[in-house]
């Protein structure tokens, strides 16, 4: 029997195939629109090229090691707030690495677990005052990414005492923290000029002070700096006296774990980018308004020309981030040193006669 033409029907199958396709090719091209747009569906960004960044950016913070009592550098405020240089410094790594200052997590050490901290990845990066010298590059596996500071070891006495240089501390007690080179310094300087001196060694830095202030040493050493601060912190700063003999000199600044290069680097160079941004006259303030510059090299630190964020697996603008965050290194200065006295000599920069200078970031 003839079948009428009019009777045959499409197959069931083929309809629901075509309705199949082209939901997912609308599918498709939502979630696509989506990811563009950046409002859902994110993606899982690609591997950075330093385990250390991506393991920062799947907690969401960097870590930051260092004292917890060390005026201009690292201390909490009366509302708990970190304030001081090397807290600036975290800051402007979170800002580069993260696109928010916020994201800092301080992690306070002591001279005796400052680098166990370090090498075991508790902490992504060691500041604490702590100077670049061979051994800690040679045998502790640490790297030391750049200065952020220099200074010089020094002594302070109580006035009372009535000792106003180094060598008048012949046959003192002298408080100063274990293992460390500051140690080291201290005895070979008394060799050299021919003094003795009893250490009174204890690692926690509240502890060396208030040991200190209750008399059970004659003076205390490390850094002048840090000895500027502590002294400027007292509710009578004219009862302490900083020697004026400087000992040694003392490049203070971040410490890495060797093996990330690509870490090393970012925490390198955004300390550097802070240094110049001041030499090019580039503030917080300033950021925003000066990335259309017509100076190719402040167009280069901003991001607005180059490849240098994304050369180091960050954001084209992150030194901009950085700076706006913290100012650039004189902002930093005049913020956490500069209220204290101190002049800033050797860190001013280098066209000022100092040693802070930075290679071009290009």
């Amino acid at each position: 029997m003839r079948r009428d033409p009019s009777m045959t029907l499409t197959t069931p199958t083929r309809r629901p195939a075509v309705s199949l396709r082209r939901a997912l090719r609308c599918g498709a091209a939502l979630l696509a629109g989506l990811l563009g747009t950046g409002t859902a569906l994110a993606q899982p960004a690609p591997p950075s090229g330093s385990a250390t960044l991506d393991a920062i950016r799947a907690r969401g913070s960097v870590i930051c090691a260092m004292q917890n009592d060390n005026p201009p550098f690292s201390l909490p405020d009366s509302q708990g707030v970190w304030r001081g240089m090397d807290v600036d410094s975290c800051r402007a790594l979170a800002a580069a690495a993260l696109g928010d200052a916020s994201k800092v997590t301080i992690r306070p050490v002591t001279g005796l677990t400052r680098f166990p901290s370090l090498q075991s990845g508790e902490v992504d990066v060691l500041f604490g005052s702590t100077t670049w010298v061979t051994t800690r590059e040679s045998a502790l596996g640490l790297s030391f990414a750049a200065p952020n500071y220099f200074s010089g070891q020094g002594f302070v006495v109580k006035t009372a005492l009535g000792v106003t240089k180094v060598a008048e501390l012949d046959g003192a007690s002298i408080c100063v923290p274990p293992g460390s080179t500051t140690e080291l310094i201290l005895q070979d300087y008394f060799r050299r000029i021919g003094a003795k001196f009893t250490p009174v060694i204890i690692d926690d830095p509240n502890q060396i002070q208030s040991a200190f202030l209750s008399g059970r040493c004659d003076a205390f050493t490390r850094d002048v700096t840090g000895l500027s601060g502590f002294r400027h912190r007292r509710e009578k700063p004219e009862e302490l006296l900083v020697l004026p003999e400087v000992i040694s000199m003392e490049p203070l600044g971040a410490f890495v774990r060797k093996g990330d290069d690509r870490w090393f680097d970012i925490v390198r160079w955004t300390q550097l980018a802070l240094i110049a941004a001041e030499q090019l006259e580039v503030t917080a303030e300033k950021v925003d308004s000066l990335a259309t510059s017509s100076s190719p090299d402040i167009r280069r630190l901003l991001g607005t020309d180059g490849e240098v964020g994304p050369s180091l697996g960050l954001d084209r603008r992150w030194a901009a981030l950085a700076i706006k965050a913290v100012g650039n290194y004189g902002e930093m200065w005049t913020r956490n040193i500069e209220p204290m006295g101190l002049p800033r000599g050797m860190n001013r920069l280098w066209n000022d006669g100092g040693l802070q200078y930075a290679p071009p970031l290009r």
